[in-house]
């Protein structure tokens, strides 16, 4: 037995009151034998015998009814067995989790996972009334309220035909936390939470770090309690967990798609890799994985993985048509369909508008950028620093600023606008250009010019190789390095994160800062055939073009991002900027409050001018952003995969631990659920019946009383 007010249980002090009047209120007469009475005195002591007995009823009467009214203001509640001996409480609020995650898709002979959950939510329903608040919830990362108000079963059961798993991972504490808060609200005197999962561990051993931002309902009012607020007002609550679990079987997944970092071109080698595991601890994996663009299939190979293994697949291919290219990699599908295929985005560019600032000693840095008589991936315009204006720097991408004469004050802040803005400058460490560098630079770099006379200076070997040197082999690489160099800069002041290459000195020999919202590359070239062998080498060129084309914030292909993340996209927010998302809706992009969590509980990054965000997706597939009619971005969205792939459940009565539940109860599967639910239905409160009880022990006594008064004589 437990009780909702223990605090009253103090009242049954006063059991003692009757007691003590009793001890305190007996009369003492002295015995004085008289001798005429002698003979009635046997059939005065049968009588004070009864008198006695009375009084000792009275006395058990009236701290009974004490006692009865002190329970009755604890609200006592009788659980187990005992519980079947009352009349039911009247109506309830029930609360009824219903997991979505993705998990819940596992396809069995039965049927999936989620359908076995429906079947589940109609044997709930057949055990509540019309008296009954019922709130259905769909949980995956976030609850959302499918259904509340009073118990109609049509209205409940019509709708969730249509109803599907998500795309998302689970968030089991914050389901559950949400359904408190529900049957916080609920006005019946009975609370039940009912919890329909497969019970993923990831659903509660996950969702730790999401606690900070926990969500409220959708479709509720107010601010979401933290855990434990509400704990003492929504008791007593039954908890009623229903694990719908899948059978132990092989599972792969498509974990993740990655794409080239660098940009690429028409007729290049695009290079794709592909990242699956085999979740199955005992059994190998072999199955056709292809790789489509466009709709077009071009791959299709055989794939092997063993038990429990990871495996990487390398897949090269040309792009051939400049513009967004739609890819997708998917293999046969097996029991979770969620993670047997993945979407990827290609930027396929023509040429890239550079425009290089220099005079006649600039002969070498523009064959780097654009060699003669080859069509090569940069359109060069060149200019000196005399005659370039505003209008040049708006027809280009990238400027890269290289020997001849000192800019102007003017020139500088054209330059800081253009890469503010979103453009990307190259700036070589030259004497000339030092008042640029300090000026655009935010390290503020401390630079000595030096000629190491006989000697020479080389590059280190790169401890993590800069993306813009993918192309690159290792026999490039160590060619690279053995260049010699007899004109350096030695720059002081730039920390190492910025550092993309040093000499083997440890001075930068490159480095990258972001400007607004565009990039800056700094390095230490002097391109004349005086300052040392890299501008006469094979190097020179790709290393120019390559610091051109792939450095820079990482490009908004591959995967992209995850379901559920606001999307970032790096774009002036114009009247003719929309948005189509992978269901066809079609959507405006703006600004959103970067204080504002996602589904997952993750702040999206902190946006700067010039960014827009689009609201997070659903599903899986393509997010294409329009300016205008044409086709200006395409992002990949996918699931989070690596969550619930694994298929590792737990069993309720551990996630019951694991929650903090109490008073709660499993209803397996395969077990009846009328006799379950109705054994389990315990915690029925009694004061009623209590106070009933008091009521009428109260009149039994004044009854007795009263009697007792008429037969003893004054």
């Amino acid at each position: 037995m437990n009780f909702l007010n223990p605090i009253f249980l103090l009242a049954l002090i006063a059991v003692a009151v009757p007691l003590l009047i009793h001890l305190f209120s007996r009369r003492r007469v002295p015995d004085v034998p008289f001798p005429t009475l002698r003979f009635l005195r046997r059939s005065d002591r049968r009588i004070m015998r009864w008198i006695n007995i009375r009084r000792l009823l009275l006395l058990i009467l009236r701290m009974a009814g004490v006692a009865l009214i002190a329970l009755t203001f604890a609200r006592p509640v009788v659980r187990g067995g005992l519980a079947a001996l009352f009349p039911p409480g009247g109506s309830r609020t029930a609360c009824i989790l219903i997991d979505r995650s993705y998990s819940m898709g596992v396809e069995e002979d039965e049927g999936t996972l989620f359908e076995r959950a429906k079947a589940r939510l109609a044997q709930i329903l057949d055990h509540l009334g019309r008296e009954d608040e019922v709130a259905v919830v769909l949980f995956d990362l976030s609850p959302e309220i499918f259904y509340r108000g009073r118990f109609e079963r049509g209205a409940i059961v019509d709708p969730m035909e249509n109803t599907v798993p998500s795309w998302s991972g689970t968030d089991l504490r914050n389901a559950v936390n949400g359904g408190m808060t529900i049957l916080g609200t609920g006005r019946a005197p009975v609370r039940e939470l009912y919890i329909i999962s497969d019970f993923q561990r990831t659903g509660v051993s996950g969702a730790k770090d999401r606690h900070d931002n926990e969500s409220v309902p959708a479709g509720t009012d107010g601010e979401r309690e933290k855990p434990g607020e509400n704990d003492e007002k929504q008791l007593p609550v039954r908890t009623f967990l229903l694990p719908v679990q899948p059978e132990q079987g092989p599972n792969v997944a498509i974990e993740r798609t990655l794409t080239p970092r660098i940009t690429l071109h028409v007729g290049e080698l695009a290079t794709l890799t592909v990242v699956l595991r085999n979740t199955s601890m005992d059994l190998a994996a072999r199955f056709p994985l292809e790789v489509s663009l466009d709709g077009r299939r071009i791959i299709e190979k055989e794939i092997e993985i063993p038990p429990g293994g990871t495996h990487n697949e390398t897949f090269e291919f040309p792009v051939d048509r400049v513009g967004w290219i739609r890819g997708d990699v998917k293999k046969r599908k097996d029991r979770l369909l969620a993670d047997d295929r993945r979407y990827f985005a290609l930027h396929v560019q023509e040429k890239v508008n550079v425009l290089l600032i220099a005079d006649e000693s600039g002969f070498y840095l523009a064959q780097a950028l654009s060699p003669e008589e080859v069509d090569g991936d940069i359109q060069l315009n060149e200019r000196n620093w005399r005659n370039v204006t505003s209008s040049d720097l708006d027809a280009v991408e990238a400027v890269v600023l290289g020997p001849g004469g000192g800019p102007s004050v003017r020139d500088i802040e054209l330059l800081d606008r253009f890469v503010s803005s979103g453009g990307k400058a190259m700036v070589l460490i030259i004497p000339e250009l030092r008042e640029v560098i300090g000026s655009l630079s935010g390290y503020n770099p401390e630079i000595v010019f030096r000629e190491t006379g006989e000697g020479f200076v080389t590059i280190a070997v790169p401890r993590v190789l800069p993306g813009f040197l993918s192309p690159f082999d290792e026999e490039d690489i160590e060619a690279l390095i053995r260049l010699r160099f007899k004109r350096t800069a030695v720059v002081g002041g730039i920390p190492d994160i910025a550092v993309l290459l040093k000499f083997r000195t440890g001075a930068p020999f490159m480095w990258e800062e972001r400007h607004g919202d565009g990039t800056l590359i700094f390095t230490a070239i002097d391109p004349v055939p005086e300052a040392g062998e890299i501008v006469l080498s094979p190097f020179f060129l790709p290393l120019v073009q390559q610091v051109i084309l792939a450095t820079g914030p990482e490009p908004p292909t591959g995967e992209g991002y995850m379901i559920g993340e606001p999307i970032p996209w790096r774009d002036e927010v114009g009247s003719e900027t929309r948005c189509t998302l992978p269901d066809g809706v079609e959507v405006r992009p703006g600004r959103m409050d970067n204080d504002r969590p996602n589904r997952g509980g993750r702040k999206p990054a902190r946006q700067s001018d010039g960014e827009i965000l689009i609201p997070p997706v659903s599903e899986p597939g393509f997010v294409t952003i329009y300016d205008g009619g044409d086709v200006s971005g395409m992002i990949a969205v996918n699931p989070e995969c690596r969550e619930e792939s694994d298929l590792t459940v737990m069993s309720a009565r551990e996630a019951a631990d694991s929650l903090g539940l109490t008073h709660w109860v499993v209803v397996e599967d395969r077990q009846e659920f009328s006799s379950e639910v109705g054994a389990a239905r315990e915690g029925r409160e009694i004061s009623t019946l209590l106070l009933l009880a008091a009521a009428a022990i109260l009149v039994g006594e004044l009854i007795v009383a009263q009697r007792e008064r008429g037969e003893i004589p004054e």
